[in-house]
């Protein structure tokens, strides 16, 4: 894959590190924003933004967990758990409020995720870990995909530049200008 596909690649790292050093909140924000990146460079060549719905067919397409696993992910729980993270910091979002069928998140530092639904059918606590872990590979899977469809890889090579990416620098290369 192009040297440009090292944003994606960045944004990985950058998950993992807060991973590995217990910033639970910051890498599962991180994973929501990754699942957004990645909806938005796939959605449909026709569309100018990234909508809802481009980031439910994402996880529905590429987002899974081990079969061990109490609940299995539903695009519509985790889009709903994206906006209640990112938007107002809450468990809550509207899509809770217009679609009683939508699954809550709450989180915990472990692995596994717990779904009971004689104890709550609306609510699971989501391990952290577990997710993390499974958004990673939800990325090896779709930079997969993009490997064995030439038409998505082109489409989302054309939106890579797009993508948030750092860059090195040395010291003393920009002054205090930015140049």
């Amino acid at each position: 894959m192009a040297a440009n596909w090292q944003a994606l690649v960045h944004m990985v790292e950058e998950i993992k590190l807060c991973d590995e050093n217990n910033i639970t909140t910051a890498s599962v924000a991180m994973s929501y924003i990754c699942i957004d990146a990645l909806a938005s460079l796939s959605r449909p060549i026709e569309k100018k933004k990234v909508t809802r719905s481009d980031f439910i067919d994402w996880v529905n397409t590429y987002l899974t967990c081990h079969p061990e696993q109490q609940y299995k992910y539903r695009g519509k729980d985790v889009y709903a758990a994206r906006c209640s993270l990112l938007h107002t910091f809450s468990s809550e979002a509207e899509l809770h409020q217009e679609d009683p069928d939508t699954i809550t998140f709450a989180y915990h530092d472990g692995g596994m995720h717990y779904f009971d639904q004689n104890v709550d059918s609306r609510l699971v606590l989501i391990g952290a870990k577990s997710f993390i872990n499974d958004v990673v590979i939800g990325v090896g899977k779709f930079m997969d995909a993009c490997k064995l469809n030439p038409v998505m890889m082109g489409l989302v090579e054309s939106r890579l530049e797009s993508v948030f990416n750092k860059v090195p620098i040395r010291h003393g290369e920009i002054n205090a200008s930015g140049k």
